[in-house]
């Protein structure tokens, strides 16, 4: 546990004045995107810029033979076509993690291409209309030697499998054994045994925004503009790969459509337009439709969980064997998609007391898009195994699940709790979520069967699930190079505003709003005094971005260590100008006073700012000109390397959430209809309920995503995908989502900034193992056990015996 100074960083200013905290204050930010406003990346105009497209391959394996990019110039408007030959002083992206074996991805295809839609060539004109022309006329030059195509993780995994990387001598990028002979031991004398696989499937974040990039070289400096989660990470690859110092780089980064985790890559293209427009010395942008979208930006999810379960006649579970295996696809992303197996081994217990766990790891490479972050990070996957395996238990011992899960539950007096994996839960409401949770989920319940009660064709059944989050994590295992810390910087104004400058990024989720918040509690300011600044390497200091559930604690962590600079100083100077000793000076709306006569003579901060900053005359002779302070946060407690056990604490704080969810059946269709979804949510102490309730409500939309529609088919013989729009990837509007009730609990986090706690997945975490429960529920006449998603009306008919050929 930290010292007090450590754990709860937080000026004393902020307990003297009401603030902003816990109010969900109108969010003047997002009226702009409402009413069609606001810059994006395809919004901004240069001078001279043009356009590029990318041809791509049309073959998910084969050796690249012959490639003309000169054709393009036979389309009018056409400047420049370049393959990977033309593409000088770009270097290879770094392969930095120890546990995965080398990718050596190069921007453009050099010998072979590993998925459809793998960028070969480059194509610049003065339209994209025309730099399109330009790639259907090198299309036809390309030449393609096919060689035999890995289409799953069964295929990659079999002994006469081709090989993506011959070097490897297999197709596994990441093999890490698990070691815990007393698991073993424990299966082997357990009364009761069960192996089993359950699956999840391939999905594509699909922010609303899709990718896009405009670079610009100019007296030497190269700027680009980029949708992208993490501005520094970008500009520091940018000058890696690009032999440039960073500070001839800078990476800005306009409002972004959503993230979700697909945005935390540094893309080929990204690369290939900023060094092309260093070669043409025009601005170049790039912006990807929604087909290259689907085909090329990165995948996730796709996991098969091989489990070996041992338990007793009253339910218990006794210990786990799970093998964890993850289709990354061709790898040919940065940073890697490998790190998600882990979160899933490092978060599959979930809420619950559960220790005797051996999780052993491979990811197979296979000829499809490359994998990497979406919203949950491997959490949902681990969820829906060890949720599945407490309702298969129950099930064959005739006990309710529901007593299994409230007799595993953690509870106040162990924390804090060191997970299986090696996570450290620090504080939590998981019994109370529960207990609570179950209250509200069956009154709907019977509601809904009650309603349902005349229609023999309708059945009726209640899920739910207990889990933790992994929030504001380490990204060393992740990419191999950055850490966990964040930073912030604060300048008080002439005016006594202040200018607050952090390394996280607005996505959407509400951080501009938010950093004010704490920023002005900590400084003691009206919100409208406090400017912030973000997502500009040349404004805001080094930081990560926004991802891992991290922003709101790094941010607020940075903030309030600057705010307690800036605030000591102001002191000194208030001291000075109301002719009192410092000790004295205490804050009372906005001004500083001295202590015991608040009715008295008081100083603003606009006074102290015109001493500090402006009239320097009037400050003391042994304080310097100036009011800012910057100040860096580490995570407290964050580990970045496993122990000797393989165990290691890789996420600072652990929000704790239950979902249940209420649904009804038709018989004659299969349709699943969500009649309410219930979520009991823990992350400590809140800054903006209604930014909280929106990060919820829209995982909880993606949860219901990936649990009933969203599925990226790919073909068995070729690795061809079988989807380019809409049309053919299923995706749910506000018409499928359901109504959604939150509830809040609130336990602080004794280590984190304030006491919060991040929020950013949680929503995402549970629909889908929680639909699945209510439908086995609902249907547990016929015995059904769903082992994979998405949860398909054509899995319900299947298990009703009224469709052939599909699988629970």
């Amino acid at each position: 546990m930290a010292s007090e100074p450590e754990a709860l960083i937080f000026h004393d200013v902020v307990r003297q004045r009401p603030g902003t905290m816990g109010k969900s204050v109108p969010r003047d930010d997002a009226l702009p995107p409402l009413r069609g406003e606001g810059t994006y990346v395809a919004d901004i105009r240069l001078k001279g810029m043009v356009d590029a497209a990318f041809v791509r391959s049309p073959l998910a394996h084969g050796r690249l033979v012959a490639i003309d990019p000169s054709a393009a110039f036979d389309a009018p408007g056409v400047l420049a076509a370049i393959a990977h030959d033309g593409l000088d002083n770009v270097e290879p992206f770094p392969d930095m993690i120890f546990i995965n074996k080398p990718v050596a991805l190069f921007p453009l295809a050099r010998d072979v291409v590993r998925y459809v839609g793998a960028p070969l060539a480059v194509v610049i004109a003065d339209s994209r209309y025309a730099a399109e022309d330009g790639v259907q006329l090198v299309d036809s030059t390309v030449q393609i030697d096919p060689l035999p195509t890995v289409a799953s993780i069964a295929q990659g995994l079999a002994d006469d499998a081709p090989l993506l990387y011959p070097a490897w001598g297999n197709n596994r990028v990441v093999d890490l054994p698990g070691n815990k002979p007393h698991v073993r031991a424990k299966l082997d004398s357990s009364p009761r045994r069960f192996q089993e696989t359950y699956s999840v499937q391939r999905q594509a974040p699909l922010p609303m925004e899709t990718r896009g990039v405009v670079a610009e070289y100019r007296d030497g400096h190269l700027t680009v503009w980029s949708s992208t989660q993490s501005p520094h990470i970008a500009r520091t690859t940018y000058a890696m790969m690009l032999g440039l110092r960073e500070a001839d780089v800078t990476v800005i980064c306009p409002r972004v459509g959503g993230g979700f985790g697909v945005k935390t890559h540094i893309y080929a293209e990204e690369l290939v337009v900023a060094r092309m427009a260093m070669k043409l010395r025009r601005p170049v942008r790039w912006i990807e439709d929604r087909a290259e979208h689907l085909i090329t930006a990165g995948h996730s999810r796709e996991q098969d969980h091989v489990v070996d379960v041992g338990y007793d006649d009253d339910g218990n579970i006794l210990a786990i064997r799970c093998h964890v295996i993850c289709d990354v696809g061709s790898g040919e992303i940065f940073m890697p998609g490998t790190c998600t197996s882990l979160v899933t081994g490092g978060v599959i217990t979930a809420a619950y007391d559960f220790q005797d766990l051996e999780i052993s790891t491979t990811c197979v490479v296979t000829n499809k898009t490359p994998s990497g972050a979406y919203r949950g990070f491997g959490a949902p996957e681990g969820v829906f195994v060890f949720e599945r395996i407490i309702e298969r238990v129950a099930r064959l011992v005739g006990k309710d699940p529901n007593e299994i899960r409230a007799r595993m539950l953690l509870t106040h007096e162990q924390m804090p709790y060191t997970m299986a994996g090696g996570g450290r839960v620090d504080s939590g409401s998981h019994q109370e979520a529960f207990a609570l949770i179950r209250e509200l989920a069956e009154t709907s319940y019977q509601s809904a069967k009650a309603r349902h009660a005349d229609d023999p064709n309708t059945r009726v059944g209640v899920g739910y699930c207990n889990y933790v989050e992994p929030a504001v994590p380490t990204y060393y295992g992740t990419t191999g190079h950055w850490v966990g810390h964040d930073s912030a910087s604060i300048r008080i104004e002439a005016d006594g505003g202040a200018t607050v400058a952090v390394g996280v990024s607005e996505l959407g989720q509400g951080m501009v709003l938010t950093t004010r918040m704490v920023a002005a509690d900590a400084l003691g300011m009206d919100l409208d005094d406090v400017r912030v600044v973000m997502g500009d390497t040349d404004r805001a200091p080094y930081g990560l971005g926004s991802w891992g559930s991290r922003g709101a604690v790094v941010m607020a962590g940075s903030v309030v260590k600057a705010a307690e600079h800036v605030v000591e100083k102001a002191k000194q100077i208030a001291a000075h100008l109301l002719e009192a000793s410092e000790d004295d000076i205490v804050m009372n709306e906005s001004a500083f006073v001295v202590r015991g006569s608040e009715s008295g003579r008081s100083v603003t901060w606009r006074d102290v700012a015109d001493a500090g900053v402006v009239s320097t005359l009037k400050l003391p002779v042994d304080v310097d000109p100036g009011l800012d302070a910057s100040a860096t946060y580490e995570p407290f407690g964050l580990e970045h390397f496993p122990d000797e056990r393989g165990l290691f604490h890789a996420a600072a704080t652990w929000p704790n959430i239950a979902q249940a969810v209420v649904v009804a059946v038709d018989m004659n269709t299969g349709h699943i209809a969500l009649e309410d979804l219930i979520v009991v949510h823990d992350c400590g102490v809140v800054i903006h309920p209604a930014v909280v309730d929106g990060q919820i409500l829209g995982g909880v939309a993606q949860g219901v995503a990936g649990a009933m529609y969203e599925n990226l088919v790919y073909d068995l013989e070729t690795s061809a995908p079988k989807f380019a729009s809409f049309m053919e990837y299923l995706v749910p509007t506000a018409t499928e989502i359901p109504r959604v009730r939150i509830e809040h609990l609130c336990t602080p986090a004794p280590d984190m900034p304030l006491g919060i706690k991040g929020a950013g997945e949680a929503g995402t975490i549970g629909p889908p193992v929680t639909i699945a429960n209510a439908v086995c529920h609902a249907l547990s006449e016929f015995d059904l056990d769903i082992r994979q998603t998405p949860v398909t009306p054509e899995v319900v008919l299947a298990a009703i015996g009224k469709l052939d050929g599909a699988q629970a």
